[in-house]
Formats: structure tokens, C-alpha cells, sequence
């Protein structure tokens, strides 16, 4: 095998470990790993509850009705459709936001930390238009 097969399969297998691992913790020490976890356990804990709030919403909107707003169509389809925009956009912010420490230690942490902070911004937004 020569040397730029080799250099081509090395290649091959980065990509394919970026693109199939791109959120794979990326910690080289305790502190990092313990800090990537904590951050991971608020993320958890406040994805649940946007989950929550959302549900609880649409549930709240359906039970309105369009004529409630005299409407064609009711609240929670526009809001169905903002919180999928709003994924779609949180991802891509985070990916932007973090791109210069994609390939630094901390990167899981900072990335998921972007993700706390997006999701807190969304409980926040839902809670005040409600």
C-alpha cells in the first residue's frame, strides 16, 4: 500500500468519525469531563422543561380553537411550526457559535453550554407570549 492510500484511508476515517461522532464528548481531563457532565445534566433538566411548556401550550391552543381568535387556523399549528423553526435555527446558531473550538477539549462543553443557553432563551420567550 502506498503512502497516499494510506494518507487517503486516514482521511476517509476522520470524516467519517466527524461525521458520524460530531457530539462525542471531546474532554482530555477530569475537570473538563465533569464540567462537559454537569453542563449535560442542566441541559437535560431544562430541555424537559421547554418540552413541558410546549406540550402544556399546544394542549392550551387546541382547546381555543380558531374561533377563539376568529381564525382560520388554530394557535397551536403556528406554534408547531415556530418550535420547529426554532430547533432548526438553535442548531444551526450553535454550530456557528461554536465553531472556532470545534476541534479544541472543551468543545462538547461549550457546545451543549450553547444549547443550555438557546433553550433557556426559549423557556423564557414561550413563557412571556403565552
Amino acid at each position: 500500500m502506498s503512502e497516499k492510500d494510506v494518507w487517503n484511508e486516514k482521511n476517509i476515517a476522520i470524516e467519517y468519525a466527524v461525521l458520524v461522532f460530531p457530539f462525542a464528548v471531546n474532554a482530555d481531563s477530569p475537570s473538563e469531563q465533569a464540567n462537559y457532565l454537569e453542563i449535560k445534566n442542566a441541559y437535560s433538566k431544562v430541555d424537559a422543561e421547554l418540552n413541558f411548556i410546549y406540550k402544556q401550550q399546544i394542549q392550551e391552543y387546541k382547546r381555543e380553537g380558531a374561533d377563539f381568535y376568529v381564525q382560520n387556523g388554530s394557535r397551536d399549528i403556528y406554534l408547531k411550526k415556530s418550535q420547529q423553526t426554532w430547533i432548526k435555527m438553535r442548531d444551526a446558531d450553535c454550530d456557528y457559535e461554536t465553531y472556532e473550538s470545534k476541534t479544541g477539549t472543551a468543545f462538547s462543553s461549550i457546545y451543549e453550554k450553547c444549547l443550555l443557553d438557546k433553550t433557556n432563551e426559549r423557556i423564557k420567550y414561550l413563557k412571556k407570549n403565552n
